[in-house]
């Protein structure tokens, strides 16, 4: 786990709460860096499951708790049809996307579209593309697919040190 076994000077135990999030049905994914140089051109990628747990737990961490999101009811009237996963979720990916680029990274900047829903369930592709380079400040365009559905598009600026 990247940053040890603790959280917020040792008062919460990370490991404790993944577990806890893996038995709910949350997917884990092992934190790696990318290889590579990273300039103009460059391809990023990154793929997670949503699952009910990263729902829920987006929910009570955003304080996003829209029904469209938790009452199957509620949301089955709404254009969706259904409950749907919250759209900054799925842009969250982005972020775990980026912080995989060597060096530290540090988000400045981003811009999305979202373009259709994610259901619980959905596994979603982030792929991007570093479009531009200033020094060490980065502009890459992502896309976020389920599928062969683009499901948001945009972009995001970042700080390498």
């Amino acid at each position: 786990m990247a940053g040890g076994d603790k959280v917020g000077g040792g008062e919460v135990r990370l490991r404790e709460l993944s577990r806890i999030y893996s038995e709910a049905g949350g997917e884990l994914k092992e934190f790696e860096k990318f290889r590579g140089e990273f300039e103009v051109g460059a391809r990023i990628t990154y793929e997670k499951r949503l699952t009910e747990a990263d729902v829920v737990l987006f929910g009570l961490v955003s304080g996003d708790l829209n029904p469209v999101h938790f009452d199957e009811e509620a949301a089955s009237k709404t254009r969706f049809g259904g409950r749907v996963v919250h759209g900054m979720l799925t842009t969250s990916l982005v972020s775990a996307a980026v912080a995989r680029i060597p060096g530290t990274v540090v988000l400045l900047e981003d811009g999305f579209r979202y373009t259709a829903p994610v259901r619980i369930g959905d596994t979603v592709r982030v792929e991007g593309v570093i479009s531009e380079r200033e020094k060490n400040r980065y502009r890459i365009e992502v896309r976020c697919w389920v599928g062969e559905r683009v499901v948001a598009e945009g972009y995001v600026k970042i700080l390498i040190w």
